[in-house]
């Protein structure tokens, strides 16, 4: 350990990491498993906390920035730079985090991403994620070392912003060059010491534990560039009032929010908001029927209930005072509006509204308003949704007892995810194809003709508006020949050098009856009924 002082949440995330160890030097019971949960939820909690207080401070970075942006200029780039790094890095840890799970599980990615620790089956599994994040023994070819070389380009990027002088006691952490010992003593690096034979649950919650530094590291080189600036010199006379909208379209049911506060804020200010709902410009008439809101800290939080509200743009505008070092009040004028929309998504598949057992059943999935990069979407019942180089498709559809299965659509924009509905629709296998030869019309085809395109087609029903490929593997054609009846077997979709003999040599009007037709369809073969052709 290094003798340097530890933050509170430098002790706190060194707790969780010892309760982590413990956990995996236990037998892996359903109790322990559980714990992990446990433990993971309340990291989660954490990086949850951490990234609020990181986003708070970017926020008073960038009000002084717009204040006085050549004073702040130098230590405002270097904090942007740190929170685009630290954004990236954080991205990446989730990604690998949602692969680790997608593999391990054996689920698409997209449905990993919103899968809960506590829903994942293979908590207790090892040998996946070791495989993954190791690779092949002593080859060093597994994700984990690519983790391991992105942290320690993070962590170097962050030391360069810093003064050497100050490092030491900064201390940002992220250490992965250290010594590291398994239980029998034996040298290990930083990947195998972390994650050999480590289980899935133990693996997802260092993925967490990681992304909790990362966001210390953040807020620690942050808050350093911030005491750079001094608040103190930035006067008031300048300031001007600022709507910043969590989102300007909000579904019916919802609340809009917002924060209203001044540029530069004071946060032993108490400022007030007072507002009125269907106006485009704030006017003094409006106080006796306007809603006035206390704030704290500097910020009033806005919020306007949607309920009872018609889908539609709504504006409002109000005022926002604060106090003034003389004891009187300072007010400014602001305006703003925002759309209220029902919650909707739309699920259509682009063929029929059933999906088909054993193919690629094309789907959309759209939502008004929601940008595709926020929609999250799983199947229920049966089968997975995936990307095709066509767009989406539901596959893997194998339970001949499933009838319906769902399709449930959410919104997520990291902060929130929120259900904007579902699609129920049909499984049902395929139907069998109608047999054909090329070129017959009414039953009839000929000599010619037939010898020319010497197979049998397959062609689904008129009805089925979808596309599969059906292929004749047996059939047997019947045939006279001196007055008596032979049978003549083909294990393909093609006539013998034998039926194509006896074709060449029939007399018009001959009727060939083609039966014991076998056809492969998308999960098992399946007979079909027999036809018959007269020759012309």
């Amino acid at each position: 350990m290094a003798g340097f002082k530890e933050t509170p949440r430098q002790k706190m995330i060194g707790m969780m990491y010892l309760v982590l160890t413990a956990l995996l030097a236990l037998n892996v019971s359903k109790e322990i498993l559980d714990a992990f949960v446990i433990v993971n939820d309340s990291v989660e909690k954490t990086s949850a906390n951490f990234t609020s207080k990181v986003q708070d401070l970017h926020g008073q970075f960038s009000a002084q920035y717009q204040l006085n942006p050549d004073k702040t200029r130098t230590y405002y780039e270097k904090s942007v730079v740190v929170k685009n790094k630290s954004q990236q890095l954080v991205n990446y840890m989730d990604s690998l985090k949602f692969a680790m799970i997608a593999k391990t599980e054996g689920i698409p990615f997209d449905s990993a991403k919103v899968r809960p620790l506590s829903r994942i089956d293979a908590k207790d599994n090892y040998d996946v994620p070791t495989n993954f994040l190791l690779g092949s023994e002593g080859l060093e070819n597994g994700e984990g070392f690519e983790l391991r070389s992105k942290i320690n380009a993070y962590r170097e990027a962050l030391l360069q912003i810093i003064p050497e002088q100050d490092q030491a006691a900064l201390n940002i952490g992220l250490k992965t060059d250290e010594g590291y010992r398994n239980a029998t003593g034996q040298s290990q690096n930083w990947v195998e010491y972390n994650f050999y034979h480590t289980i899935l649950a133990a693996d997802v919650t260092i993925f967490n534990k990681l992304v909790n530094e990362v966001r210390n590291a953040e807020y620690d080189v942050t808050n350093y560039l911030f005491q750079g600036i001094s608040k103190s010199d930035f006067k008031f006379s300048s300031i001007k009032p600022r709507v910043m909208p969590t989102s300007r379209f909000v579904f019916q049911g919802d609340k809009y929010e917002a924060e209203v506060f001044m540029a530069a804020v004071d946060e032993t200010a108490e400022p007030t908001v007072t507002y009125q709902m269907n106006a485009s410009e704030w006017d003094e008439s409006f106080m006796s029927s306007a809603k006035t809101i206390p704030g704290d800290s500097g910020v009033v939080k806005l919020e306007i209930p949607t309920s009872g509200m018609t889908p539609k743009e709504y504006t409002f505008a109000g005022k926002i005072g604060v106090m003034k070092p003389d004891g009187t009040m300072k007010y400014e004028s602001f305006k703003s509006s925002f759309i209220v929309a029902e919650p909707s998504a739309n699920v259509s598949a682009t063929k029929m509204n059933v999906f088909y057992r054993g193919v690629d059943n094309p789907v959309n999935i759209s939502a008004s308003g929601v940008p595709a990069t926020q929609l999250r979407y799983e199947i229920i019942g049966d089968g997975r949704i995936q990307e095709s180089g066509k767009g989406l498709v539901v596959n893997n559809l194998t339970q001949a007892s499933v009838n319906n299965v769902k399709i449930r659509v959410y919104s997520d924009n990291g902060d929130d995810r929120k259900q904007l509905g579902e699609q129920e629709f049909r499984v049902k296998d395929l139907p069998p194809p109608n047999i054909l030869v090329r070129d017959m019309v009414n039953g009839i085809v000929s000599k010619d003709k037939l010898l020319a395109n010497p197979y049998l087609l397959c062609e689904l029903p008129e009805y089925v508006n979808f596309e599969y490929k059906y292929q004749v593997t047996r059939f047997t054609m019947s045939v006279v020949k001196d007055g008596d009846n032979y049978d003549k077997q083909a294990a393909s979709p093609y006539l013998t050098d034998d039926m194509k003999s006896y074709v060449k040599g029939a007399r018009k009007n001959t009727m060939l009856v083609f039966s014991n037709i076998e056809v492969q369809g998308p999960i098992k073969k399946m007979s079909v009924p027999n036809f018959a052709v007269k020759l012309n």
